[in-house]
């Protein structure tokens, strides 16, 4: 009997540290990490907010458009205008257009600024329309009042995205004589439910 008895003890030791040692080893695949750098100034991004692209088929909305945001607040939509906390200080909002092959669906590639000097909007390619990169921003009464910003329109550069399983990872970078801009994220993007 005595015998049984530390086997369990020792079964129940064994079991003990088993469990513990699991959960320190768990990697939280849900925490949402990346930061924006621009001219070497570092800026921390803890929050991504997706409009996913238009699945339906109402010939005024463009199925190859999505449209997230990366930044250290919450945002969310009211009557489809954005509400931010008043606790942001960097944003970086992304207009995207997958491939046509991709319509209704983000794709998981590599998206180059559109060149405003010869563009083809027909062309089949993947590609970003726009990109507002802002620091130092002022949000008041949840609205946003001003920033330091920076358009993608004068730069060149680009962007890549994959998702698996829910989680996204986004790398990027702009540049011109004046700005060299980059970034990363990893996490989730919460669905902003814009109202078609």
């Amino acid at each position: 009997m005595k015998k049984c008895n530390l086997f369990i003890v020792l079964l129940i030791a064994v079991l003990a540290i088993s469990c513990s040692s699991d959960n320190d080893n768990t990697i939280d695949i849900q925490s949402n990490t990346g930061e924006l750098i621009v001219n070497g100034q570092t800026y921390s991004l803890t929050k991504g907010f997706l409009i996913p692209n238009y699945t339906g088929t109402d010939p005024n909305y463009d199925q190859r458009r999505f449209y997230f945001i990366l930044t250290n607040g919450d945002v969310t939509l009211n009557n489809n205008e954005f509400v931010y906390s008043n606790n942001i200080t960097q944003l970086i909002d992304f207009n995207m257009y997958t491939s046509v092959q991709n319509l209704g669906a983000i794709e998981n590639t590599t998206y180059p600024v559109r060149d405003y000097t010869d563009f083809n909007f027909n062309s089949d390619i993947a590609y970003i329309d726009h990109s507002g990169v802002n620091t130092n921003v002022i949000i008041q009464n949840n609205q946003y009042v001003s920033s330091d910003e920076v358009s993608t329109n004068d730069l060149t550069g680009q962007a890549t995205m994959v998702q698996n399983n829910g989680i996204y990872t986004i790398t990027f970078s702009y540049s011109n004589a004046q700005y060299s801009i980059s970034g990363n994220y990893t996490g989730t993007l919460t669905d902003l439910n814009f109202q078609y």
